[in-house]
């Protein structure tokens, strides 16, 4: 945080003022459902301030004494932001442009009367790149809770069972067992054709048998996201339809083995899309996603692993997935996904839960 300034875009700033709640939980610690933070320039050290409304004054101001910020209590007086400006020496402030709407930025244009508001795009998001050992062990731990959960899914397959009730006993079991603050998204539960619709949201159809599933989920611990994909047969493991997913299957958990060896430290970050693609050879027009994001307090984070991102390289304490995927529409599709951390000697799983085959 020291160095944030040396970020060209705050360039000319005197001060960044930060919206994003995920951002300020990040700074601070503070996860309140109001707050604000304002880092001021200065030439010993940057000022740290946290705002927030009454409701939260006590945990903030516990929260500023343990993180070295000042707390001020936000009012409802119409100046209290030009006043705080003043107070400062702020004339020119950054926000946080992505995040923002049309109508918060016309009403930020009114509260900072004769502030020069200067756009930024993701100067936190950049910090949030890299992650710290308290950081990667939230995130292990969200990975083995996502792991457990999703056993005891797999443990309720049966005929007749729908695409929602399976998602439910995902989340039941992450909420009730475990007690997670939430899910990093609504589970996705995939039967038959629906597996070949790479974000589908789960119906009433029932499982029968001799039927592929997909399940997409995750959980959250202490605000940290896990995401995992696992693809199952369900049913007699032969005839013709199942040795047509059977094989699909080992060539998408190839192609993310392959991928996965790419995820070293200096290696261009397209290097894992690009090796996954072509080893799909002519069944690539059939992977319509990237081959992974970055994973922490945002379910998709920087960076992206795709054949794009040829400007990035893997770095050590990054966390990503590896999620290649075939989609066949009308038939099935099977996407493998597994949560990594780079470390000095390549990518390390974070996720544990078995593969079909």
């Amino acid at each position: 945080m020291n160095n944030i300034f040396s970020e060209k875009q705050l360039k000319e700033a005197d001060a960044f003022y930060i919206s994003n709640r995920k951002n300020i939980g990040y700074l601070s610690g503070f996860w309140g459902s109001f707050g604000r933070i304002i880092l001021c320039k200065s030439k010993e050290k940057i000022i740290k301030i946290l705002i927030s409304d009454s409701r939260y004054s006590e945990t903030a101001k516990k929260i500023c004494e343990e993180k070295n910020f000042e707390y001020i209590e936000i009012t409802s007086k119409k100046d209290f932001w030009i006043t705080l400006c003043k107070k400062y020496n702020i004339t020119s402030l950054g926000i946080e442009s992505e995040k923002i709407t049309l109508a918060q930025f016309s009403s930020m244009k009114k509260s900072f009367k004769n502030i020069t508001l200067i756009e930024t795009k993701g100067v936190v998001e950049k910090m949030r790149l890299i992650k710290d050992t308290q950081e990667i062990e939230y995130l292990r731990k969200a990975a083995e809770i996502g792991d457990e959960c999703l056993k005891q899914t797999v443990k309720k397959f049966s005929e007749g069972i729908t695409e929602k009730q399976l998602a439910w006993v995902f989340e039941k079991h992450a909420k009730e067992i475990f007690t997670v603050e939430d899910l990093s998204f609504d589970v996705i539960v995939a039967f038959g054709e629906n597996s070949a619709i790479a974000h589908h949201s789960p119906t009433d159809k029932k499982l029968e048998k001799n039927m592929p599933i997909l399940i997409d989920c995750g959980v959250k611990y202490k605000n940290y996201c896990s995401d995992l994909t696992r693809c199952f047969w369900f049913g007699e493991q032969a005839g013709k339809k199942f040795e047509e997913w059977k094989k699909i299957y080992i060539k998408v958990h190839e192609a993310q083995k392959l991928g996965i060896e790419q995820m070293k430290i200096g290696e261009k970050i397209s290097s894992a899309d690009e090796k996954a693609r072509k080893y799909f050879s002519s069944d690539a027009k059939y992977f319509i996603h990237t081959f992974g994001h970055g994973v922490g307090l945002d379910i998709h984070e920087s960076p992206v692993v795709s054949e794009r991102n040829t400007k990035e390289n893997f770095a050590e304490k990054m966390v990503i997935t590896a999620e290649p995927g075939l989609y066949f529409s009308g038939k099935f599709g099977i996407r493998i996904e597994d949560l990594l951390v780079i470390t000095k000697k390549g990518a390390k799983f974070l996720s544990n839960s078995k593969y079909f085959f």
